[in-house]
């Protein structure tokens, strides 16, 4: 695909990013679209660095200037077997073994040309950046000067990294040939075979009322504990990773304590605009920032999982309604406690170990556990 930024775009041009990379995987990729915060990008970084080692580490620096000054961190990752590419224009006045160097030509656009880091192992991640704004300041100085802007993506999604990878090897005088399929994680291999989510689910899922059914049974099966938080709604993510545990938990949770329950649509967050973005006023079938939304928009949005979700709920006499986050993570679950009377956070077993970029997103026990209610965790 093309992962040149679109010429004359502000920020808005990372979601047209978003589109050609939907395009290319036949699905919306898994990552999070990010706006110029220079102390969350390093942090990002050096996450990204830490645990990139074992696999292929490719990583765009701008300029060499800027790899001669952090040169020694890149000694220990290669010392630890991490195979370094490292991106730029000039070359670096010191030569570290085990470092494979890609001198490239200037262009503001080009994606290996900007601040990334991508790896493969031993989980896939990936940190994309673009730098905005004045042309002739491009890469130079430091990512807090004034007047700098960068916007980019954080993604976890084996598939994005993968094309990443691709794209980054076959730049010409790239070094980093050496990284093939057969080195990538099995999930990332072929693009072409992984089905678009909302594929996949109308090809796993039942029809809806049978899965609203499922969840009925599922619920009163349950018989969960007293939770002691004050009054107010449970509030659950669903949409991403193995949700369903956590939905089971916090209705039946619902429904014993008369509570209403908020699902967080976590598919909503990713490179595209929101979808609140296009919302116009006299538009009943559109979801709204303040306001849950009931199973027919969930359907129109695609989202028939929760759809049934908030039928079986119905069902059982709880009150829900389903919500879009206007940030990524805890960031967003943070909103969604405030803005509906949240008094409880159920989440999935997976948050006790989450992947890194669920870490970087913020979803870790600790972390949700600042958001000043009580976290059940649906082992």
């Amino acid at each position: 695909m093309d992962w040149s930024y679109p010429a004359g775009a502000g920020e808005e041009g990372i979601y047209e990013i978003g589109r050609r990379l939907a395009e290319r995987l036949g699905r919306f990729p898994h990552a999070t679209a990010f706006i110029h915060d220079p102390r969350e990008m390093l942090r990002v970084t050096r996450r990204v660095e830490s645990t990139s080692k074992t696999g292929a580490l490719l990583v765009g620096f701008q300029t060499s200037k800027k790899f001669d000054i952090q040169g020694s961190r890149y000694q220990e990752l290669v010392a630890a077997n991490t195979r370094v590419t490292v991106y730029g224009t000039g070359r670096p006045e010191v030569v570290i073994a085990g470092v494979n160097y890609c001198k490239l030509e200037p262009d503001t656009r080009r994606l290996e040309n900007q601040w990334f880091l991508v790896s493969d192992a031993p989980l896939p991640i990936a940190f994309v950046s673009w730098e905005l704004g004045d042309p002739a300041s491009f890469g130079l100085g430091g990512a807090a000067d004034e007047g700098k802007c960068f916007v980019g993506f954080v993604s976890d999604d084996a598939d994005v990294v993968a094309e990443l990878i691709g794209e980054l090897t076959g730049v010409s005088g790239s070094s980093a040939g050496e990284v093939d399929s057969k080195e990538l994680p099995p999930q990332a291999v072929s693009v072409s075979e992984t089905a678009a989510p909302h594929e996949a689910a109308t090809e796993r899922l039942p029809h809806t009322d049978v899965l609203a059914d499922s969840i009925v049974v599922a619920v009163g099966a349950l018989t969960p504990a007293q939770s002691g938080a004050a009054r107010g709604a449970v509030v659950v993510p669903v949409g991403l990773g193995d949700s369903d545990p956590a939905l089971h938990l916090a209705m039946a949770v619902a429904k014993a304590e008369a509570r209403s329950l908020v699902l967080v649509e976590r598919s909503g967050e990713g490179l595209f605009s929101s979808p609140y973005a296009d919302m116009r006023g006299d538009d009943d079938m559109r979801p709204r920032q303040d306001a849950l939304f009931g199973a027919a928009i969930a359907r129109r949005e695609g989202r028939a999982a929760t759809a049934s979700a908030i039928d079986a709920a119905t069902t059982l006499g709880v009150s829900a309604g389903g919500w879009f986050p206007t940030a990524a993570g805890g960031d967003g679950l943070r909103v969604a406690l405030a803005k509906f009377d949240g008094a409880l956070l159920v989440v999935p077993s997976e948050t006790r170990r989450p992947s890194i970029g669920e870490r970087i997103r913020g979803m870790t026990i600790d972390k949700l556990q600042r958001l000043g209610v009580p976290v059940l965790v649906a082992d």
